[in-house]
């Protein structure tokens, strides 16, 4: 069986060698920041952004990161080089580190960890005739920041499957928030629409935005339940999935239930973009 590796505190080793420590305040309270970073070509896609994202949310939380961005640039690179998976994708966490009294920590000791695992693309059919979501009554706390606290996304995974459907949709008092794992647009008029508060500032989101924007008109605001089923197209957006375009939402068709056009310019523009590697 091929080892996978990781890099734990900035030393790569195998996965099954990595070892933290059960006090640690990520794991006791849940306590830590997360990103998530696919490669193409070997080059982590739009690492800027995403260390700035990171960089954000380990302030909002008090972490310390405890590696410069160059550094932690090499840690990725030497860590999909040891893997060799091709194209990779990243999971870098952040935790205050051990605790102390069982709930504070020592800010100077953090925990830093990287994961490599191999991209592996959703299947063609879903970008070709798109896909499914349900919807679910929640907001994210600290919706802006990349927390660890997956609780509710995990717990409605059983649903989904179930139903068959891509992804959870958040929705709270009436308004469209974002994915479980992703951000949603909607398509009314030829307008590209994305939810602007209470919603992860998605790096695959930015991206969608400035190709859309050479185009297209593109608003960020509050959306409506409502405007989500009126609307003549959907997609989402994530570093893992690209551009998925969606055409049923808790069985409901999206317009006559077919890829719309935006979407599909959008998808082509994306890959183009991503393939170039100019970014």
């Amino acid at each position: 069986m091929k080892t996978n590796y990781c890099c734990l505190n900035g030393k790569i080793l195998p996965v099954r060698d990595a070892m933290v420590n059960v006090y640690d305040i990520g794991l006791l309270r849940g306590y830590g920041i997360y990103e998530g970073i696919t490669t193409y070509h070997g080059k982590p896609f739009r690492l800027a952004d995403h260390l700035a994202r990171f960089h954000l949310s380990a302030r909002a939380l008090d972490l310390v990161v405890p590696f410069s961005d160059t550094e932690i640039e090499k840690q990725l690179m030497s860590l999909g080089e040891k893997n060799g998976f091709g194209r990779t994708n990243f999971r870098i966490i952040l935790t205050g580190g051990n605790t102390l009294s069982g709930i504070e920590y020592d800010s100077a000791r953090p925990t830093f960890y990287i994961l490599a695992e191999e991209y592996k693309s959703l299947p063609d059919k879903l970008y070709t005739s798109g896909a499914s979501l349900i919807t679910h009554e929640h907001q994210r706390a600290l919706p802006q920041y990349k927390t660890i606290n997956y609780i509710t996304a995990v717990q409605v995974q059983k649903e989904r499957k179930a139903k068959g459907a891509i992804e959870v949709l958040y929705v709270a008092d009436g308004k469209v928030l974002e994915a479980a794992t992703s951000n949603i647009f909607i398509v009314k008029d030829g307008v590209v629409i994305t939810p602007k508060n209470n919603v992860l500032a998605g790096i695959t989101r930015k991206v969608a935005m400035e190709l859309a924007q050479k185009k297209y008109k593109v608003v960020e605001k509050e959306v409506a339940v409502v405007e989500l089923f009126s609307a003549d197209e959907v997609f989402l957006t994530a570093s893992y999935k690209e551009i998925v375009p969606i055409v049923a939402i808790d069985t409901k068709k999206i317009a006559d239930a077919k890829v719309g056009g935006v979407t599909q310019v959008l998808m082509k523009d994306f890959q183009e973009y991503a393939e170039k590697g100019d970014w």
